[in-house]
This record gives structure tokens, sequence and C-alpha cells, in this order.
């Protein structure tokens, strides 16, 4: 029998290139997300490959979805050896015009929704005598943003779980793997839930040097190959130049706290003016 992955937000940007290259490396895999019609194209990739794919349609906003979850990939492939956490949004703009179901839904989908799946898998891989958990955290834990509290705020408690969880459930040989990354060319942006003052000003992903936009790709490729990698067990930050924005950001909070916020205001003066 194949090993078994469980991808969450496979529909679609890096959740679809990671099943992808999954299948091309073997592996089963379990397609999740709320888009059936755009799961089922995936799969057919899939199948084109000489792979194997099975549908499961979740609203990971839902507890009913995200707890039977784990239950119906095992009943229908057999076993789960990969738990890809993959699945996410982001809310963006003052903290005093986000309403009540955006706060619920995004600690929902990004938080409470991860931990459940880590949760069943775990059960899971504890009995078949190890496993490996994937978490597509950010590399903006690091730094505080305005407009994105909430996201910044979730994924910082991904981030506090995939800690905790590594050294947690590391005798049972299940392998807890963080991933940080930067800018990516995603659907992401189409996710974004807006509020009045931020519809005025076009989200978009705007690369610099030091913070190259990547392609989903890419990250992908290199969290397979950690996946793949049975000594490895800790966080992937994809490029070198991201590397070195993690380092600064760990080594010199102070400053790059102090030049966001400088950016801010000006920024806000700017929009008020």
């Amino acid at each position: 029998m194949s090993k078994v992955a469980l991808v969450t937000g496979a529909s679609s940007g890096i959740g679809r290139d990671l099943a992808l290259m999954l299948a091309r490396e073997g592996y089963s895999v379990a397609l999740v997300a709320r888009r059936v019609e755009i799961l089922e194209k995936v799969a057919d990739d899939i199948a084109s490959i000489g792979g194997r794919a099975e549908v499961f349609k979740a609203d990971l906003s839902m507890y009913s979805d995200s707890s039977n979850l784990v239950r119906s990939v095992i009943e229908k492939l057999g076993r789960i050896d990969v738990l890809v956490n993959n699945a996410g949004f982001a809310v963006y703009g003052p903290i005093d015009e986000v309403n009540d179901e955006d706060i619920q839904r995004i600690f929902w989908v990004n938080v409470i929704s991860p931990t459940i799946l880590m949760r069943e898998a775990s059960r899971y891989m504890k009995k078949a005598g190890g496993g490996c958990i994937v978490n597509i955290v950010t590399l903006a834990v690091y730094t505080p943003i305005p407009w994105l509290s909430l996201y910044n705020a979730t994924k910082a408690a991904l981030k506090a779980l995939t800690d905790t969880l590594r050294i947690e459930l590391s005798p049972y040989g299940i392998r807890v793997i963080g991933v940080y990354p930067g800018y990516v060319d995603t659907d992401f942006h189409k996710s974004v839930v807006l509020t009045s003052s931020s519809m005025k000003h076009r989200w978009s992903v705007r690369g610099s040097f030091l913070a190259p936009v990547l392609r989903s790709s890419e990250v992908a490729d290199e969290v397979v190959r950690r996946i793949k990698d049975p000594g490895f067990n800790g966080d992937i930050v994809i490029g070198s130049r991201y590397r070195l924005l993690r380092w600064l950001a760990h080594h010199f909070s102070g400053l790059v706290v102090r030049a966001i916020k400088n950016s801010y205001i000006n920024s806000y003066i700017k929009r008020q003016g």
C-alpha cells in the first residue's frame, strides 16, 4: 500500500503543487478544499502522471468537517503518513473595522482546524509508529504588520503549536515541520477579506531585492525534499535572502519594529491627506 498524504488548501498555489509533487513521489494524495470542481481538476492532473488522488470537500471553518476529515481519509485510503496544513486566509484592514464573523473564521481556518487535524492525525501516527506533519506558517510571524494583526496572530499561534508539538511528538517518530514562506505568487490575495478602508487600497504581492516573489513550485519542491528526508525535523525558510530577513528580524527586532512603525505612520498620513 502506498503512503498517503493529506493536503488542505490543495486546489491552488502551494497546496496544489505539493499535491502534484507528492504524487510524483508515489504518495496517494487526499485533496482537501471547498471547491470540489477545482480539486477534481487537480486529481485529473495527478492521474495523468500515474498517481492516485481522492477529493474531500471540507469547509475548515466548520467543526464537523475538521473533526471528521482524518477519519474519512483513513477509511478511504487506508492510512495517513503525511498531514500538510496549508489552508489559510488573511483579513486585511484596521482592527476596529473587522467583524465578529471574520474573527471567528480566521481563527478556525488558520489555527483551530489545523490543531484538530494534528490531534486526529497524531493519534493514528502514534499507533503506526511515525509520520510527518507540515504546517505552512509565514515569515510574517517574525514582524508585526499593521492591518494584518489577525493573520499574524493566527500564524503566530500555529508557529507555537509547531515548535511545541515537534518536541512533544518526537518520541513517537512523528516529525513536525514548519514552513515560513515570504511573498509567493499564488491566488492567496484573492481570498483576502478586505475591510472598508482596505478596499480603497489595492492588495498586491510586491517583492523587493531582499524579499523576492517566489514561485509556489519553489516552496513545494523544498517542502517535499524535506518530507522525504527522515532526519529532518525543523523549520524551512526558502531563499537565502529570506533567511537573512529572518535573522535580522530575530537579532535586530527593535530596529525592524521601528522601521515598520515609521513606514506605517508615513503611509497613514498620506492616506489621510
